[in-house]
């Protein structure tokens, strides 16, 4: 049993819906194996109320930072005073925590540099040309922002935004071009061929019968495949880039990789992703 006292630190994540979220199973069992007073606790928030909201939340003095879910995300830069540069660059934050004068709100978005420590692990020991490589992100809401811009930040050759929100797509494609003009970045189309790494960043994949989000014609075996939803651990698509040959990664290790970051902009530094990888096999 977790108790919860007037002294418990309260880290709510809010998103709308909010059933899906894995913040508080995960880091809930972390503070309770390290004897940390304190709690996660989902907050299921309409997007008309999240602004008012995360004031509201923050002004309290025993919450110590806010979770961002789906689909708040774009909007958190709108919330916080201070966004730092990857969320200002990417359009979003998954993360928000009082300044060092405990006044001004920070917005941070930690999802690419989650994505880019799990996907060194998908890859091991297998060197990953990253000049030379075309990535396809599906999906240009938070998770899509945060990983197109990790994936250019990380020296990717060719990066391809795909996204049913035109506009939207192109908004992230012009604030990426012009942070990193090494690479190559396009609006791309939802079709798997000619591809080394396909992201999806969109809901689709949440629940049984969704579509697959992109057309895997064509797709090289040798692609990586990797899908950021973690409601279902093996979406349709990984499942159907599995039978064609290719390596996946599931949305879960991108959370696992983040869990520490998360920790350490809320006040807990030095933990190992490896801490709570142990936990989830418990």
């Amino acid at each position: 049993m977790l108790e919860i006292s007037g002294t418990t630190r309260i880290f709510p994540v809010i998103g709308w819906p909010v059933e899906q979220v894995k913040a508080p199973a995960l880091f809930n069992a972390y503070f309770k194996q390290q004897g940390i007073d304190a709690r996660v606790v989902p907050f299921k928030i309409a997007p008309d109320a999240y602004i008012a909201a995360v004031r509201m939340l923050m002004a309290a003095e025993n919450v110590g930072g806010i979770f961002v879910s789906i689909p708040h995300k774009p909007m958190s830069v709108a919330a916080v005073d201070l966004p730092t540069t990857r969320a200002a660059l990417a359009g979003a934050c998954n993360a928000i925590y009082r300044a060092a004068d405990g006044q001004a709100l920070v917005g941070d978005l930690i999802d690419g540099e989650g994505f880019i420590r799990a996907f060194d692990r998908t890859c091991g020991d297998t060197p990953f040309d990253w000049p030379r490589a075309r990535a396809l992100v599906v999906g240009s809401g938070g998770v899509g922002c945060a990983v197109a811009a990790a994936l250019a930040a990380r020296g990717i050759g060719h990066v391809a935004i795909y996204d049913n929100r035109l506009s939207q797509a192109i908004a992230l494609q012009t604030r990426l071009q012009q942070a990193f003009p090494v690479t190559r970045v396009v609006i791309g189309k939802p079709q798997a061929e000619g591809y080394d790494l396909i992201v999806n960043s969109t809901p689709l994949g949440m629940y049984a019968g969704d579509p697959l989000p992109l057309d895997l014609q064509g797709i090289d075996p040798a692609c990586i495949v990797a899908d950021c939803g973690m409601k279902i651990e093996m979406t349709s698509l990984l499942l159907e880039a599995q039978r064609r040959g290719c390596r996946i990664q599931k949305g879960r290790e991108m959370m696992i990789e983040q869990s520490p970051l998360y920790l350490e902009l809320f006040g807990f530094p030095g933990v190992s992703s490896d801490v709570f990888r142990a936990l989830e096999a418990i």
